[in-house]
């Protein structure tokens, strides 16, 4: 659950919505629970149906670290259980939560468009409450390496943008061995005075030789960019900026990140 711009947003189901708890049982998702995956799936699956008591009851069976979920696990049941506190009327736990996310990810934003205004007010305001201890704990949790910016697609990996960085680095190897391979081409039809046996040949590689080589940078030089641009983002595998989007038109092919 991410927003684009590196953010984290909150994909709301009906319950959230309506802010109150159906009657009835949850559907069974996931049978039993005991992993902290599994407890996710079912606190998922209550959340779609509106049982925001069992909301509650799953996330903070994950929160509470016995089913040993790894860091992204934990954000996510810190993210359901304050919301489910929140809306259930527990608004000093609800804040303990939303701090608690916020420490491990203090980019971490509820989309208003698809998340209840009181929803989004009460987490901003637990933001604004604990704005030192959460930049402390940023600081503190921050493990990135500034070199890789410049390594990319090591930058796109670093920051999270797992598909961004899979794109940037399948273009820039398939851009250099085309150049490399072109390159190597022309100089073994070389002779002297820079003439070839075919010539027509030779000017179409030295044009996909250079078409190559502008890619190769064109895409290095956007991979720093994007890296830098989003080196303060904080990793969200949920995040569904984390994948291209490709979309056919009329004569065109569109990927979006």
């Amino acid at each position: 659950m991410g927003s684009k711009t590196g953010t984290e947003t909150e994909t709301v189901g009906a319950g959230e919505r309506s802010g109150t708890t159906a009657t009835g049982a949850a559907p069974d998702a996931a049978a039993g629970g005991g992993t902290a995956a599994a407890a996710l799936e079912r606190t998922r699956a209550a959340y779609e149906y509106g049982d925001i008591d069992e909301v509650v009851e799953w996330s903070r069976r994950v929160t509470e670290g016995g089913l040993k979920p790894t860091p992204q696990e934990r954000v996510r049941a810190l993210r359901y259980l304050g919301i489910g506190l929140f809306l259930t009327g527990r608004a000093e736990g609800a804040e303990t939560a939303f701090f608690e996310l916020l420490r491990l990810r203090s980019e971490t934003r509820l989309d208003p468009t698809t998340t209840r205004p009181d929803v989004v007010a009460f987490f901003e305001q637990v933001r604004a409450r604990h704005a030192d201890e959460i930049r402390v704990a940023a600081r503190a949790n921050r493990t990135k390496l500034f070199l890789w910016n410049f390594l990319p697609p090591m930058g796109q990996l670093q920051n999270g943008d797992r598909a961004r960085g899979i794109t940037v680095g399948a273009l820039e190897l398939v851009s250099l061995g085309t150049a490399v391979t072109t390159y190597a081409w022309l100089r073994h039809g070389e002779h002297a005075g820079y003439t070839y046996d075919d010539p027509s040949q030779a000017r179409a590689l030295k044009i996909v030789n250079y078409a190559a080589v502008a890619i190769l940078a064109a895409t290095y030089t956007f991979g720093v960019i994007d890296s830098l641009a989003h080196y303060g983002d904080t990793p969200d595998e949920d995040n569904p900026s984390n994948r291209p989007q490709l979309s056919l038109g009329p004569g065109s092919v569109t990927l979006k990140f």
